[in-house]
């Protein structure tokens, strides 16, 4: 059995913590952690290969890092690998007081507060669905193993920055709600779960494509969100704004994973966003109408 443990800023050091523990809890999970990743290794080809190839996801999620894109790419990645995401994938709060208040994603996956009595709850789905080591037994190994995990806990929560209300012009105030309506898709809704049933081989050339893209675009901070909409449709959502050059070499790098001629692909970027800004609950029939879409 494979477990995955997503970080990101603050909550490095709690899951180095947690994929020690994991060892000593389960004597046949095998766990991947990317700080962990061999020196000279392509770490984005092999964190790909490790989100298609797992069982079950533990997220570090902390006020802090909630909506960092890479933290929610990851998640949309695992949730979408795992059959059952209500029960094969877990967000642990480190340092928050109650669960109402996560504010994005995570609100849809099954959360637990960083307490020693919910980490067991998780803890047993996870043995639930694979080790099967008899339950006293785990919770045993639980209550030797928290006062360690317990310690980064109290690391991520003295290391949290309370930040004070900034004197700020109308001009700022006005720059920052453009952005936050640019990131909406981002940080304000769920990772997209397709609805639309594809096979195995196509998730993975998928999943291909977009290490592609991030190999491409390396140095810069972007996300990209590739999912199917239909048999004949893909869209591309962009947190960033690319050149008519840049699209076309997408489209190109989309046609080599996807040859088929009755195939498109549709590529909403930042520039287009600017233009014509869709609702939360604006439809993909909406998008795929738009001529504003590059195609």
């Amino acid at each position: 059995m494979k477990v995955f443990i997503s970080w990101s800023k603050n909550s490095c050091d709690f899951g180095g913590a947690l994929n020690s523990a994991m060892e000593r809890l389960f004597d046949t999970v095998e766990t991947f952690y990317s700080p962990e990743i061999p020196a000279g290794e392509q770490w984005l080809t092999m964190i790909e290969e490790q989100l298609t190839d797992t069982d079950f996801g533990i997220i570090c999620v902390t006020k802090e890092n909630q909506k960092e894109q890479w933290l929610n790419y990851e998640a949309g990645a695992l949730s979408r690998q795992v059959t059952d995401r209500r029960k094969r994938l877990g967000v642990l709060l480190l340092d928050f007081d109650d669960k109402n208040d996560v504010d994005g994603p995570f609100k849809n996956f099954q959360m637990k507060m960083a307490t020693v009595s919910e980490f067991k709850s998780l803890m047993k789905s996870l043995n639930e669905l694979g080790p099967k080591i008899r339950e006293d037994v785990v919770n045993d190994r639980i209550d030797r193993e928290w006062p360690k995990l317990e310690e980064e806990l109290v690391k991520v929560r003295n290391s949290a920055q309370k930040p004070g209300i900034p004197d700020r012009g109308i001009h700022e105030k006005v720059d920052e709600i453009l952005r936050l309506v640019r990131d909406f898709d981002v940080a304000s809704t769920p990772p997209v779960l397709t609805a639309f049933p594809v096979t195995t081989d196509v998730r993975m050339r998928g999943r291909q494509f977009v290490s592609r893209l991030y190999l491409m675009t390396k140095g810069r901070e972007i996300h990209f969100d590739f999912r199917p909409v239909n048999e004949t449709t893909d869209i591309l959502d962009i947190t960033a704004s690319m050149s008519d050059q840049e699209k076309r070499t997408i489209e190109n790098f989309y046609r080599s994973f996807f040859p088929d001629v009755a195939k498109r692909l549709l590529i909403a970027d930042v520039a287009w966003k600017d233009k014509f800004i869709n609702s939360a609950d604006e439809t993909v029939e909406t998008l795929i109408q738009s001529s504003m879409i590059h195609e």
